[in-house]
């Protein structure tokens, strides 16, 4: 999708998505609909900022595979859909790892998903201009895939700070997919949640080492699986 197609699409949706969502009585976090995964969040549910899904265990047959991440980013997919029959959510996939059957089958409205393939060279601007448009409740970012190309707009922390200014201002959830033991960090990423996940087969071990407002001790929680995620990744084969 070239600069220009996006645009149009963007217009298309319009901010009238989101405006949509607090004439709906919109909160300032997102309840996962999760009761496990949400009583282990200070507000119940993410706020609406840039949270990080760091894999502890990246798929090794599948590059940028995020088990146990992609299972939380689709639960706030399919939680804001149930919510709001106005809202939009969308996801930056430069590396083309969803699977349509697998969304439908976590419960994710295919109708109301905008899924954006940019080339990774390229897909940091097309994130930051989705970010700001205001027309999703959620955006889910393929961060790997962003942070290893060959060349890329900013510095990853600069992306980070970037994508938060455009969360604060839209009032979106930003998701970051990422592989924890992936490559070193200059610096901290400016996030206002890190959460650390591991999925094992009907569990997700998950760590929460770091909340804008210091409100989580450093502690790992298991989180039983929900029945519809336990079948499998969601990622092409």
């Amino acid at each position: 999708m070239t600069s220009e197609a996006l645009q149009d699409v963007l217009r298309a949706i319009g901010s009238r998505i989101h405006q949509g969502a607090e004439e709906a009585g919109g909160v300032p976090h997102l309840p996962l609909e999760w009761p496990e995964l949400d009583a282990l969040l200070p507000d119940g549910g993410l706020p609406r900022a840039v949270v990080e899904l760091a894999c502890l265990a990246p798929h090794s047959r599948m590059p940028h595979a995020y088990p146990g991440a992609t299972s939380i980013a689709l639960a706030a997919l399919r939680a804001t859909h149930r919510r709001d029959e106005r809202a939009w959510c969308a996801w930056i996939d430069p590396e083309s790892t969803l699977y349509a059957p697998g969304l439908v089958q976590a419960g994710v409205d295919l109708d109301r998903l905008l899924v954006v393939r940019p080339p990774p060279d390229k897909a940091a601007r097309v994130a930051v201009k989705v970010v700001a448009s205001s027309a999703f409740e959620v955006v889910a970012i393929d961060m790997t895939a962003i942070v290893q190309a060959r060349k890329r707009a900013w510095p990853p922390e600069v992306l980070v700070r970037k994508l938060a200014l455009g969360a604060e201002q839209s009032g979106c959830t930003v998701l970051l997919l990422t592989e924890a033991g992936g490559a070193g960090r200059a610096m901290p990423w400016p996030v206002a949640m890190r959460m650390e996940i591991e999925r094992t087969e009907d569990t997700l071990r998950v760590r929460i080492p770091k909340e804008r407002r210091g409100r989580i001790a450093l502690r790992k929680t298991e989180v039983p699986m929900r029945h519809d995620e336990r079948e499998g990744l969601v990622v092409s084969a």
